[in-house]
């Protein structure tokens, strides 16, 4: 086929996020034809990490009333996921940390009365140490010797891995340099995406800066340096702890998820005027509200608002190759 008057069609045979057999994560490499089918993984693993120290019973129930609102989209999109709760306390009186909180150990889509039994985790109370080790909690959970064991069939390999930390204070774990410490253990429990990306995302609900409203908020409001620079490794969402109404906050977490599995990866740079998208046949404008725009720093399309397609949705993107003109 000659590439000068070539007009690139890419087609999601899967779905845009339906799991197969064999998943892959981005494209496959550019042939001749320009035209490729690609699986994309609806899989996400959700571990929360919730601080239980002194002050945050409120914030445990702020969080907790957004679950209907996660939960339903999740679960409109088609998304297969699995979602955990640990708490930040590795020691003192309650030393509840390192593993998964209720019963069963993680909930899925399927589990009964899931709203009430993730909400009844998540309210763990506030009896926990006040040194919080959030991160340290994290890695036993997910160590091999617990997954083995307790907290076995929670992470899957072809499934994104997404931590949310919840908490008014920084982590305290007893390590010299917790964020490249963390973020490695991470990077080695989790093999990046077929496109060289990282498969895990970290986001924090917490104190952003140092201020009398986060102080009146809570008398033992602490700037989360640490959590922070967890989740500037992997542009996750930075949200603020002191009001009563975390929203926002989740919303913006869902959407920085949805992002990374719903980006559609081109295998070649676009004229970018050229480009066109269809979600099971109909066309889709570009807009950031409720349609898609192309990023260039990542050479993808992405999806926005009620545009975001759905598990089993047909997508198609045409453009015409940048390199034919």
């Amino acid at each position: 086929m000659k590439r000068d008057f070539l007009k690139l069609s890419v087609a999601i045979a899967c779905g845009s996020l339906m799991a197969c057999s064999n998943p892959k994560f981005g494209l496959p490499e550019k042939q001749d034809n320009f035209s490729q089918s690609v699986a994309y993984n609806n899989k996400v693993d959700i571990l929360w990490i919730i601080d239980n120290s002194a002050s945050m019973l409120q914030p445990q129930r702020n969080l907790s009333s957004q679950l209907t609102s996660l939960v339903s989209t999740l679960n409109s999109l088609k998304m297969d996921y699995h979602m955990a709760v640990v708490t930040t306390s590795m020691g003192g009186a309650l030393p509840d940390g390192g593993k998964f909180i209720g019963t069963p150990k993680y909930v899925t889509s399927s589990t009964p009365d899931l709203l009430n039994n993730l909400a009844n985790r998540m309210t763990i109370g506030e009896g926990g140490s006040n040194n919080e080790r959030g991160l340290e909690s994290m890695a036993a959970a997910l160590s091999p010797s617990y997954l083995a064991n307790e907290g076995k069939g929670f992470l899957r390999n072809d499934a994104l891995l997404v931590v949310i930390a919840l908490s008014d204070e920084d982590d305290k774990s007893a390590v010299s340099d917790p964020v490249n410490y963390y973020t490695n253990f991470l990077d080695k429990l989790k093999a990046p995406w077929i496109d060289g990306s990282r498969s895990w995302l970290f986001n924090f609900i917490g104190v952003l800066q140092d201020s009398s409203a986060c102080r009146t908020f809570s008398n033992y409001a602490e700037v989360g340096l640490t959590f922070m620079e967890m989740a500037k490794k992997t542009n996750g969402s930075q949200e603020s702890i002191c009001n009563n109404n975390l929203a926002g906050a989740v919303s913006n977490i869902r959407a920085r998820i949805y992002q990374i599995l719903t980006d559609f990866k081109l295998s070649s740079k676009p004229v970018i005027e050229s480009i066109t998208v269809k979600i099971n046949g109909v066309n889709i404008a570009r807009n950031t509200t409720n349609g898609w725009d192309y990023i260039a720093a990542t050479n993808s399309v992405r999806f926005y608002g009620s545009a975001v397609p759905a598990a089993d949705a047909s997508v198609k993107v045409d453009f015409k190759p940048a390199e034919a003109n």
